[in-house]
C-alpha cells in the first residue's frame, strides 16, 4: 500500500541509499509469497496486533495464541492489512517495519 506512511518512509530510506527496489502492494500476496516468508519469520512476528484490521477482527494476543498455524495462515490471507509494514526483502532475509534501517 503506498499509500502508507510506514512504505513511503521506507522508499525514501532506500531511495537515498540509491537501491533499487520494486514495490509490491500488500494486498497481493498470495500463498507462494506468504509461505516464503515464513521460511524466514515467524507468522506471528508479521502481525500487527495495532493495526485497524486487527481491531475491526477483535485480534488480540490471546485471540492470536488461540489460532492454529493453519487458521493464522489463512486469517492473514483473507486480511493481508495485517501483516506489519513494510516487508522488505533484502540478502535473502525478510525486513519487518523499521528492520530496514539496518540496511
Amino acid at each position: 500500500m503506498k499509500n502508507c506512511n510506514s512504505v513511503k518512509k521506507a522508499m525514501d530510506f532506500l531511495t537515498q541509499k540509491q537501491l533499487t527496489f520494486v514495490f509490491k502492494d500488500i494486498k497481493k500476496i498470495d500463498n507462494n509469497i506468504l509461505n516464503l516468508w515464513l521460511l524466514k519469520r515467524n507468522l506471528n512476528e508479521l502481525i500487527n496486533l495495532s493495526s485497524t484490521s486487527a481491531r475491526k477482527l477483535n485480534l488480540n494476543k490471546e485471540k492470536l495464541q488461540s489460532l492454529s498455524k493453519e487458521e493464522l495462515f489463512d486469517l492473514v490471507l483473507l486480511n493481508p492489512t495485517l501483516i506489519k509494514r513494510p516487508i522488505i526483502e533484502i540478502n535473502n532475509e525478510i525486513l519487518i517495519g523499521k528492520d530496514y534501517e539496518k540496511i
